[in-house]
Order: C-alpha cells, then sequence, then structure tokens
C-alpha cells in the first residue's frame, strides 16, 4: 500500500506550506527586527554626536571669541573654569605640541596633539564648530564682471584664502579698512615674487579679486601668509582644544563599526536559523500526526478496522486523532453488528425453511400422510416466517429513515384498555392475570397503529416471561405508559442488550416460546420515532417494569417531553 505521504507532492505538502509561511514570517520578523535594531541604533549615534557637537561648538565658539579679540590666552582662565563646570567635564588647553596653557582640574601634564577635539585659530576656524553667521565664507572660484586696467569689462575671479577667517578679527570699520589695505600689499608683493599679476582688490571677507584664471592656490597661499603676518599680532596664538571625558555617551547596543556590523549579521541569522528549527519541528508535530491518520484512514478504507491511531496529544490534533479512533470503534462495531445480523437472520429463517422442506419432502417420499396436522405444522412454520418478514421489514424501514407517522390525538388510558381487551384470552390461557390501571388527561399525538403495535409487543412480551400464577398490569398517565409484569425478571448483565436485535435473555427458548428476537428493537424505534423513550427496569424473580414515555401537547400546541 503506498503510503499517504508518498501519494502528495511535495509541493503540495502541507509541511512544506506551513514551512514557508513561518520561514516568510521569520524572514520578515528578523529583517524588521535588524532594521529597526540599526536605525535606533543610527538615530541614537547622531543624536549622541549632534550633543556633543552642540557642547563642542559652544565651548569652541567662546575660546575662538577669545583668542580673536585678544592677544593671548593668558586672560582665558576664568573662560576655561566656565566651560568646565557648564559641560560638565574638564577643559584643557595647550599649545600645537601639547604643551599644557590652560587647565580647568589644573593639571599640566602634556597631551598628545592627535588626541586634540579641535584647533583654536582664529585666521582658520572649523567651519563645523563656528556658527556660519561668524564664519567668512567665500566660493573658490567665481566669475564676477569688473573693470579691467584698459577699461573694458573682463572676466574677473574671487579666491579665498586657505583658511576661513574668523569676522570678530577686524570688528570696527577703521581697523578692518587699515588691516585689508596692509594685506593687500603684502599679497601683492608675494605675487610679484611669484610671477603673477597683483591683485585688483581685497574684499571685507579677506577674499582677493584676480583678472586671471590660473595660479589661484599661490594667491590663497600669498592671501594666507599675509593675513597671518598682519594679523597674527592681534589674536591668540593657534593652541589645541581638549574636552575629556564625554558625559553622556550614546547608550547603543551596537555601533555601526564593520566588526559590530558583522556581530549583527552573526545574530541575525542565527535567531534566523534558530526559528526556522523552530518552524520545522512545529509543521513536523503538526504534520506527522495527520500522516499517521490519513495512512490509518486509508488502512480502515481497505478493510483493516482494528487500526488505531496513538493519541499523545491533548490539543486538536489529539481531538482529531481521538474522534478517528471512536468512528473507527462504532464503525467496527457496526459492522460486528451486521455480521451477527446476518447471521442471525439466516439461523432464523433457515430453521422454519428446513422443517417445512422436510415435512414437504416427506410428504413427497410417501413417509408422513398428508393429514390435517402436517397441514397445521407447515401453517404454524410459514406464520413463523411471515411475521420474520415483517419485523426485519419494519426495522428496515426505521433504519431507513422511511418510518411514517400518521399523527392523531390518542388516549392513553383508552389505548391499553382495548390491548388489555386483545390479550385477555392469552393472559387466560397462561394463568396470568392482566389488569388495566388508567389514569386522566393521558392524550398525546401519535401514530394509534403504531403505538399499538410497540405497546402490544410489550404485552406479549410480559406475558411470555411471566408464569402462571403471576399479573401483568399496564398503567397509564400523562404521556406515560407502564407494563409491570411479577415474571423471572432479566438479569443486571442482559439488561443493557434487551433492545439489541436478535438478542433473547433466555437462549435456550425456541422461536416459538421465545420470539423472533427483534420485538424490543421494534419497539424502541417505534417510541423513539415519535420523539419518546423507552427503558426496562427490573428485580430478576420479583417484578420487570417497561416504561414508555411520550412528549406531551402543551395548551399553545407545542410538544413538550414528559
Amino acid at each position: 500500500m503506498t503510503a499517504p505521504s508518498d501519494r502528495v507532492p511535495w509541493r503540495r505538502s502541507l509541511f512544506v506550506r506551513l514551512f514557508a509561511l513561518a520561514a516568510v514570517i521569520v524572514l520578515v520578523a528578523v529583517a524588521a527586527t535588524t532594521w529597526a535594531t540599526v536605525r535606533a541604533t543610527s538615530v541614537a549615534v547622531r543624536e549622541s554626536q549632534a550633543a556633543s557637537l552642540e557642547e563642542d561648538a559652544r565651548a569652541y565658539d567662546a575660546l575662538v571669541e577669545h583668542a580673536a579679540t585678544h592677544r593671548g590666552w593668558g586672560g582665558a582662565a576664568d573662560l576655561v573654569a566656565d566651560l568646565a563646570d557648564e559641560l560638565g567635564r574638564p577643559v584643557t588647553i595647550t599649545d600645537l605640541t601639547g604643551a599644557v596653557l590652560l587647565d580647568s582640574d589644573g593639571g599640566t601634564e602634556s597631551r598628545a596633539p592627535a588626541a586634540a577635539r579641535a584647533t583654536l585659530d582664529v585666521l582658520d576656524v572649523d567651519p563645523v564648530l563656528r556658527d556660519p553667521l561668524d564664519v567668512v565664507s567665500t566660493p573658490a572660484e567665481q566669475l564676477v564682471p569688473a573693470p579691467c586696467d584698459r577699461g573694458e569689462r573682463c572676466r574677473v575671479y574671487a579666491v579665498a584664502t586657505t583658511g576661513q577667517v574668523d569676522g570678530r578679527v577686524a570688528a570696527s570699520p577703521e581697523r578692518l579698512t587699515t588691516v585689508i589695505t596692509r594685506v593687500q600689499r603684502r599679497t601683492d608683493r608675494c605675487l610679484r615674487a611669484a610671477g603673477l599679476p597683483r591683485v585688483l582688490s581685497v574684499r571685507d571677507d579677506f577674499s582677493a579679486i584676480v583678472p586671471y584664471r590660473r595660479g589661484h592656490d599661490t594667491v590663497s597661499q600669498c592671501l594666507d601668509r599675509a593675513g597671518r603676518d598682519v594679523l597674527g599680532p592681534f589674536v591668540a596664538p593657534p593652541a589645541l582644544l581638549y574636552l575629556d571625558a564625554d558625559p553622556a555617551p550614546p547608550e547603543v547596543l551596537w555601533d555601526l563599526s564593520p566588526a559590530s556590523q558583522e556581530r549583527i549579521g552573526l545574530l541575525a541569522g542565527g535567531v534566523l536559523l534558530v526559528t526556522l528549527l523552530l518552524c520545522a519541528l512545529l509543521a513536523g508535530s503538526i504534520v506527522r500526526p495527520l500522516r499517521r491518520m490519513a495512512e490509518a484512514a486509508h488502512r480502515a478504507g481497505e478493510g483493516d478496522l482494528s487500526v488505531r491511531v496513538p493519541v499523545r496529544r491533548q490539543d486538536e490534533v489529539g481531538e482529531v486523532g481521538s474522534a478517528f479512533n471512536l468512528m473507527a470503534e462504532r464503525r467496527a462495531a457496526d459492522d460486528e453488528a451486521r455480521t451477527r445480523l446476518t447471521s442471525d437472520v439466516s439461523h432464523e429463517l433457515r430453521t422454519p425453511l428446513a422443517n417445512v422442506r422436510g415435512w414437504l419432502e416427506a410428504a413427497q417420499d410417501g413417509l408422513v400422510d398428508t393429514d390435517r396436522e402436517l397441514l397445521d405444522s407447515l401453517h404454524d412454520e410459514t406464520l413463523l416466517l411471515q411475521r420474520l418478514v415483517d419485523d426485519l421489514r419494519d426495522l428496515a424501514v426505521g433504519d431507513a429513515g422511511g418510518l411514517v407517522l400518521d399523527l392523531e390525538p390518542v388516549d392513553l388510558g383508552e389505548l391499553v384498555e382495548r390491548i388489555a381487551q386483545s390479550f385477555g384470552g392469552v393472559a387466560g390461557t397462561g394463568g396470568v392475570t392482566l389488569s388495566v390501571s388508567a389514569g386522566r388527561a393521558a392524550v398525546v399525538d401519535a401514530d394509534p397503529v403504531r403505538l399499538r403495535q410497540a405497546i402490544a409487543n410489550l404485552v406479549a412480551n410480559a406475558l411470555r416471561h411471566t408464569t402462571r400464577g403471576g399479573t401483568v398490569t399496564l398503567h397509564a398517565g400523562p404521556g406515560v405508559i407502564e407494563v409491570v409484569d411479577t415474571g423471572e425478571g432479566i438479569s443486571a448483565a442482559e439488561l443493557p442488550h434487551v433492545f439489541d436485535r436478535f438478542r433473547r435473555v433466555d437462549p435456550s427458548r425456541s422461536r416459538v416460546t421465545g420470539g423472533s428476537g427483534l420485538g424490543l428493537a421494534i419497539v424502541r424505534q417505534i417510541i423513539e420515532a415519535h420523539g419518546g423513550t423507552v427503558t426496562l427496569e427490573s428485580e430478576p424473580g420479583v417484578r420487570t417494569v417497561a416504561t414508555v414515555r411520550l412528549p406531551q401537547p402543551t395548551a399553545d400546541g407545542c410538544v413538550t417531553p414528559s
């Protein structure tokens, strides 16, 4: 037999689909988590850097302002101390070699120039740390129309210095004019030495206007040298700024260095691998029981009704397995009952048919006379066969849902009175007292023919099992009929099976004395078709009570169980 897993292409496999869906979800989740982590790290780093840069800019601006308005750093001790208090960390100023000029903590140990936070040079300010409003900024090359030496208009170029000059170096207009004049003279001398024409003018932002395209680097260097020569004596010398121990380092799990990016990738890959393994286990835990159930279903479909699914789980899959096992048990029980029914029917039919055949063959061979006694015996056998066939037909009709009821109001008291009258002769012949006890308001909606058939079967059964001198009593009340006898009773072991087909409490009884074994099964079928119930209670040797309960109509015409 082909396994169920071999019948399903792998592309349609539930395992593949569950695993693929889980894998997509995991990939999206890991990618989103990784992106969010990197994004949050980047934002945190940028915010921290921005905050740190803002603090550095404040300190840098204050110190550059001092350098632009003082000839040295000797008077900046109070400013350095105030900045240290404001920033919450030490502030140190050294010369370009690292020798300490000022330290807010009073330290004197030299510093490494490479570790400086910034260079304090008013003639070459840092555009990142300075407010753009206070920085002279001119494009390196810009075309502007201006008069040439010959009187016509020609192209000229604005050339800036190599460094950006702080605007507070020459704050007053009088001082600025003097400084620009001196810078232009020195620049022209430098350009003549380099073989270049003089500048047309030096602007307020210390950029020069020249009428030629080439040699701008030399012009910038000459401008820078001239500016330092002229402005140097009026400002503090260049120095190095140190800001120790950043008070608020970025609190991030990862930085964005290559090593951290590699760690992020490895962590994401590890999480992805572990999650996919868990997804595979989850998909397998769902698919494996389903495959076992599919295999068991195929085996049951091929006739192996003993197959069962092991149930080891208490979830929905385990519930499906339990339901399958229950279905298999019921199917096995139904198959066994059907086999037993076939065997019982064939047995019940074989015996009377064998009797009829035997007597007829004996008569044909002249072994017996064809007299009245033989004809009566054959007639009894045919009646037994007719009754058995009728009972089987009633059961078959009921099993097929074809038991049609013609409902009408039925007085249960009158019904049991008529049944008692019809069995009066049988009871008198057997020496059994048959009595009736009927109450009032015992009216139900029922099929009188079918209901009479069911109650008559109960009475016949009671008379059959009650010995001479006993009693059988019929009670009728609102929606209830009871048949009580003082016969031999039914054992506790047999009581649950009395409504089974072809079931006789005493197997030693013959078909004549014990009936076909279908009477009580027919009774239950008829009563349940009416929406009622039938039960049997028995004390062996004392009494047996058969109780039929039928729905009763209410005042508004509805029917309620009794």
